[in-house]
């Protein structure tokens, strides 16, 4: 249930709770290491403090010619009164020697000599060692050395309360001031939150507004809104596609419809009506069924459907084989090539003819007759560079970035005559497209215009 909830809060909430977890967590070791790092110390002191003492014991003990009970006294007197050190004599038989004032330690003297003994229990921490003790004035007799840490623990319990007093105001002031950092620096999420709520097909002019660093949420909020300049852009494309594509249909419907009516009057007793009438039927049908098959396949084409079929084939066969069908269809021009090149292509066979055919047949449209039409193909390291030459009426400056819109045709009073929907083009630029290609067009009115397309070999 816990977890369902923690998944289902805001980023902010997660961020405060992941970054107080981690800085409790990071506060606990430091803490610890610390606690360690002072006991350590200690328990080290201690022990030095220890030796330190039997050794000083044991050298009076060897030069000191005193008797048995003066020693005794000698060695009780000379321990340092700060330091918490106890000193307890024991003669062989296990009789005490001597007890020093405020000693209230039961600590058995064992066989267990020269090793420094830890002792924890009810509340008492311990430092021993048992020394033994052989001299020929002294005798044999067992010491026992004792260090309290009791000081020392106090100071680590004290300490570790300011710790913890620490610790608990650093993680309630974390979560507080990381809760209020995260908000702000997420404040732009909730800006694209706001602004992709109020978008819509009929309000794409919403943007976000990019104030603030060059951070990942700022390049963020360009993101989306190039994203959404994109949409609008595609939107107003679409828009402008459906409705150009409404205005070209209905021409052809209406001419169509007016011809009804002229053989619903006259052309059922007037054959010159009729057949007129069939003709212009039959030519607007075609203009239709041409129109709606290149609609559909740059529909195909965008939506992922067309499906392309890559195989490798000679680019200069398939030129040849699109120049002798040309010169079939049109006997009014002087289509040729001056240089194509033997070279081996990988690309849809198809979508390169029908992509050529498109090119040719646009300048056959715009070339006057006996007007020259070259296509040529030269390899440049591994790009092919096909050009189509013409000697036609050229195109305006101004007008050739938009000769491959969509329904785009360049001044219709000089092309009325000529036919055609403004597809063919778009058809043309969504094929080279497909194959990693780009196309530049140079023309002059008057003169001509010179296609220039560049495709990889190894597509």
């Amino acid at each position: 249930m816990k977890i369902n909830i923690i998944r289902g809060a805001k980023i902010s909430v997660k961020l405060t709770i992941i970054y107080a977890f981690m800085f409790s967590f990071i506060l606990l070791i430091l803490n610890a290491s610390v606690l360690y790092g002072i006991k350590h110390y200690f328990y080290s002191q201690a022990n030095k403090q220890v030796v330190d003492v039997k050794n000083i014991i044991l050298n009076d003990i060897r030069d000191q010619q005193d008797n048995s009970d003066t020693l005794d006294k000698k060695i009780l007197i000379n321990l340092p009164s700060r330091e918490n050190l106890y000193i307890k004599l024991t003669e062989k038989d296990g009789k005490t020697v001597g007890i020093p004032e405020r000693y209230y330690y039961n600590v058995k003297i064992n066989e267990d000599y020269d090793k420094i003994m830890h002792l924890e229990e009810q509340d008492r921490h311990l430092i021993y060692e048992n020394v033994k003790i052989e001299n020929n004035n002294y005798g044999i007799k067992n010491m026992q050395i004792i260090k309290d840490m009791g000081r020392e623990y106090d100071f680590m319990k004290i300490l570790f309360s300011f710790m913890a007093v620490s610790d608990f105001i650093g993680i309630v002031s974390s979560i507080i001031i990381g809760y209020i950092i995260s908000k702000k620096m997420l404040k732009p999420i909730d800006n694209i939150t706001k602004a992709a709520e109020n978008i819509s097909i009929n309000n794409l002019n919403e943007r976000i507004d990019m104030k603030g660093p060059e951070d990942e949420l700022k390049r963020l909020a360009a993101t989306f809104n190039n994203m959404i300049n994109r949409l609008q852009d595609s939107f107003n494309r679409q828009t402008q596609f459906v409705s150009d594509a409404s205005h070209e249909l209905r021409t052809p419907i209406a001419v169509i419809s007016g011809y009804v009516n002229l053989l619903d009057r006259w052309g059922k007793n007037d054959k010159k009506a009729l057949e007129k009438s069939i003709y212009a039927i039959k030519f607007e049908v075609s203009t239709m069924a041409d129109m709606i098959e290149k609609l559909l396949f740059l529909a195909k084409g965008d939506s992922g459907v067309l499906e392309m079929n890559k195989t490798r084939f000679f680019l200069n066969k398939l030129i040849d084989e699109v120049i002798e069908e040309s010169r079939l269809i049109d006997k009014t021009h002087n289509i040729l090539s001056e240089k194509n090149q033997a070279v081996e292509i990988v690309a849809d066979y198809k979508m390169i003819k029908q992509m050529l055919r498109i090119f040719i047949d646009n300048s056959i449209k715009f070339t006057p007759e006996n007007g020259n039409i070259v296509l040529n193909s030269v390899m440049e390291e591994k790009t092919i560079e096909m050009t189509i030459s013409d000697t036609g009426i050229g195109i305006p400056k101004e007008e050739i970035e938009r000769i491959f819109d969509r329904f785009y045709t360049v001044d219709k009073s000089r092309s009325k005559d000529k036919g055609g929907t403004g597809l063919g083009l778009s058809i043309a630029k969504w094929i080279v497209d497909r194959h990693n290609g780009n196309i530049e067009v140079i023309s002059e009115e008057g003169k001509g215009t010179r296609i220039i397309i560049k495709i990889n070999i190894n597509n």
